[in-house]
């Protein structure tokens, strides 16, 4: 996964209320009710589970080891989905063996490469490169939704074809719903140019500027200039760091929707969820 800088996420400890709150008045959903919207959980099922479900994330010290505060926040946003969640006190191998003996029934864990969450009983697992494409994807459904819009019957602009792009790309195209394409790295052009979808690719970012509706997956802080941008925009992005600069994101304050870490690790939970009788 990208690696995350504490600064961050340290926020999410304390501002798991104010997120939902805002994320609802934008899309009409919590993050559990946009999980349960995305994976067609029912509420009776879903509170069942939340009653019933351990969840524990495991601190991963591979790598560049453990980010300040990342497993922490983890069970912060699991936690402010309903579900009892704990911290691992022992990381890595060791940490993972201490869950499954502890009964959790979920564990979460990332090291540089991969952030995933699995399922101890029925192996279910979500990957925070697809749950995170998924989710913004829906976050845009729901925000259109909400002026009166059908997602199905619009044109998105896709912004980058990175990990997390080129799976949105494949969301987008399993589900019928139009889409052009802009990544100012010729070989991630390339690489979507290869995949033949018929699709228009932007030439300049210039064009940026004719599109209303914007899945944005790159990973560059403020590049995006609010000059760059048309009227009444409504922008999707994990933003991590957040493309937006400040004028943009000031402008777009009741329309934009991004995140570091939330919608991404609900999604995974809610693939594992979807299994669950």
């Amino acid at each position: 996964m990208t690696r995350l800088k504490t600064e961050w996420i340290d926020y999410m400890l304390d501002g798991m209320n104010d997120y939902n709150s805002s994320l609802k008045a934008k899309t009409g959903f919590d993050l559990a009710g946009l999980t349960m919207d995305t994976f067609g959980i029912s509420k009776e099922k879903y509170d069942r589970l939340t009653g019933s479900l351990l969840v524990a994330a495991v601190p991963v010290t591979q790598g560049e080891g453990i980010i300040s505060s990342f497993s922490e926040s983890v069970a912060a946003i699991i936690k402010s989905m309903g579900f009892r969640t704990y911290v691992s006190e022992d990381t890595d191998v060791e940490g993972i063996y201490g869950s499954i003996l502890m009964d959790a029934d979920v564990v979460y864990m990332a090291d540089d490469t991969r952030y995933l969450a699995f399922s101890r009983d029925n192996g279910s697992f979500g990957e925070n490169n697809y749950a995170t494409a998924l989710g913004f994807i829906m976050v845009m459904r729901a925000m259109m939704k909400k002026a009166g819009l059908d997602i199905s019957k619009e044109k998105i602009l896709v912004i980058g074809n990175g990990l997390v792009g080129e799976e949105a790309v494949q969301i987008l195209l399993n589900h019928g719903i139009d889409f052009d394409m802009y990544d100012k790295d010729p070989k991630a052009v390339e690489a979507f140019r290869d995949l033949d979808t018929g699709k228009y690719v932007l030439s300049s970012p210039e064009e940026i500027k004719d599109y209303r509706f914007i899945l944005d997956f790159t990973n560059e802080g403020g590049w995006l200039k609010d000059e760059m941008l048309g009227t009444d925009v409504i922008y999707a992005s994990p933003g991590v760091p957040l493309s937006l600069d400040e004028k943009a994101a000031e402008r777009l304050q009741n329309t934009a929707v991004y995140d570091n870490l939330e919608i991404g690790t609900a999604m995974m939970l809610g693939e594992i969820l979807k299994t669950m009788p």
